[in-house]
């Protein structure tokens, strides 16, 4: 990520993917305990973030003109790990199959250019906590896999996906620094 932001984005505002409410409680069981933004994020993957401050529900209907919606699948099994440092980790659920997610992020880069504040290749995941060493991460891994099973004790396939119907992105926005991430629009994907 670059440095300095420029004055056309902002930190207080996203575009994102926000997964259904029926597999949300096992994602917030976890990251109400791990995740030090769990006051300020809802369960999201981010599609663009810096984003701008301002409507431009045009620019993105224009963008995902084409895209229709699709089934993602969060796995636990493993979740994902970013190293940032040797003791900083982000443990994380990774879409599959995440070519749908990375193709509507590219549609969107290429209409939202000016947001490019984040040079490192897109990588859809949906963040669940943050651990200081790789046995914490891999402790908060095992731990993200039981509960999401826990949750889909029901004689599933895969007792550590959690299934999602994608049909709309939002735009999500926060007052102050230290404010909670509100949507403040929903852009729906073409279903024709």
């Amino acid at each position: 990520m670059a440095g300095h932001l420029a004055p056309h984005l902002s930190h207080k505002s996203a575009l994102v993917l926000l997964p259904s409410s029926l597999i949300t409680p096992p994602i917030e069981t976890i990251r109400r305990v791990n995740d030090k933004h769990f006051a300020r994020w809802p369960p999201h993957i981010n599609l663009i973030y810096p984003f701008l401050p301002h409507q431009i529900k045009a620019r993105i209907q224009n963008a995902v003109k084409a895209k229709r919606p699709f089934h993602v699948a969060l796995s636990a099994a493993p979740p994902g790990t970013f190293s940032h440092s040797k003791r900083s980790k982000t443990v994380w659920l990774a879409p599959s199959p995440a070519d749908a997610i990375q193709h509507l992020q590219a549609a969107l880069q290429a209409e939202f250019s000016e947001c490019d504040s984040d040079s490192r290749p897109f990588t859809p995941h949906l963040s669940v906590g943050q651990a200081h060493s790789d046995a914490a991460a891999l402790k908060l891994g095992t731990e993200v896999k039981k509960i999401v099973s826990d949750h889909l004790n029901d004689g599933d396939q895969n007792p550590s996906a959690l299934d999602w119907y994608v049909d709309k992105i939002f735009v999500i926005e926060r007052k102050g620094y230290h404010g909670r991430f509100q949507v403040v629009d929903a852009i729906e994907l073409q279903t024709e």
